[in-house]
C-alpha cells in the first residue's frame, strides 16, 4: 500500500530537518538551537523537532543515523578496492589505514557538514556523542580492528584497540583542521602559505596514521 500523503509530507519535513541540523551543527556547533534549525530548515512549526523526534538528544542521534547510513555507502566501496588488493597481494597496515582515512575523505568531499559534525560529537557531546559514535560506526572500527589484529598477531589486543581509536581521532580530526595547515608560511619564511601536493599530504597522513597503529606499546 502506498504511503498517505500526510505520512510522505511528514517524512520530508523530518528528512529537511535532520538535514539542516547536520549541516547547522557540523558549522556552528550542537549547541546551536533546535529553533534555529528548525527557521533554517523553513519549518513554521516551532514544535516540529520535538514532533518528529521528542527530546533534542533522539534528534542529535538522528542525525548521526543519517550520517552513518551514507557513510556506509563509501565505506563499502573502499573496502571494495581493499578485498580486490587483498586478492591479488599480501595487503599491510598502510592498506588498512588507507581504509580509514580515504573512506573519511571521500565523505568530507561528498558531505563537509556530516564530518564535521562527527568531530563535534566526540568533543562537544560528552558520553551521548561518544556512545552514539561508537553505535553508529561499529561497523566500520570493528572491521578495521579485525582486519588490523590480524595483520599484528602478536600486538596485544588492548593495544591494537587503542591505537586504533587513537588513529580513528587523529584522522577524523586531521579532516577537519587540515585548513590550519594551510595557513602556516612556507618552509622559507616567505609570505606565501605552506603547500603539499595531494597525494603527498595523502601518503604523508596514511604514513603516520599507519606507523601510529604499528607501534607495539
Amino acid at each position: 500500500m502506498a504511503p498517505s500523503t500526510s505520512k510522505k509530507g511528514g517524512d520530508e519535513v523530518a528528512a529537511k530537518l535532520v538535514k539542516t541540523g547536520i549541516a547547522l551543527f557540523g558549522k556552528k556547533g550542537t549547541g546551536t538551537s533546535l529553533r534555529e534549525v528548525q527557521r533554517k530548515a523553513g519549518v513554521l512549526n516551532e514544535a516540529a523537532i520535538r514532533y518528529y523526534f521528542g527530546k533534542r538528544d533522539a534528534f542529535l542521534e538522528a542525525c548521526v543515523r543519517d550520517i552513518a547510513e551514507r557513510f556506509e555507502t563509501v565505506t563499502g566501496d573502499v573496502w571494495g578496492q581493499y578485498h580486490q588488493h587483498k586478492a591479488q597481494r599480501p595487503v599491510t597496515v598502510d592498506d588498512v589505514a588507507t581504509v580509514l582515512v580515504k573512506s573519511l575523505y571521500l565523505f568530507l568531499l561528498q558531505d563537509r557538514g556530516s564530518v564535521w559534525l562527527m568531530a563535534r560529537m566526540i568533543r562537544e557531546e560528552g558520553d551521548l556523542g561518544q556512545d552514539l559514535l561508537i553505535r553508529y560506526f561499529g561497523f566500520f572500527i570493528w572491521e578495521l580492528e579485525k582486519e588490523i589484529r590480524a595483520l599484528l598477531p602478536d600486538k596485544a589486543p588492548a593495544m591494537v584497540r587503542m591505537h586504533l581509536f587513537l588513529a580513528i581521532n587523529s584522522t577524523l580530526n586531521g579532516m577537519v583542521d587540515q585548513d590550519l595547515l594551510w595557513r602556516l608560511p612556507d618552509l622559507e619564511g616567505n609570505e606565501s602559505r605552506f603547500r603539499l601536493d595531494f597525494d603527498t599530504f595523502a601518503k604523508g597522513f596514511i604514513s603516520y596514521i599507519s606507523a601510529g597503529i604499528q607501534t607495539r606499546d
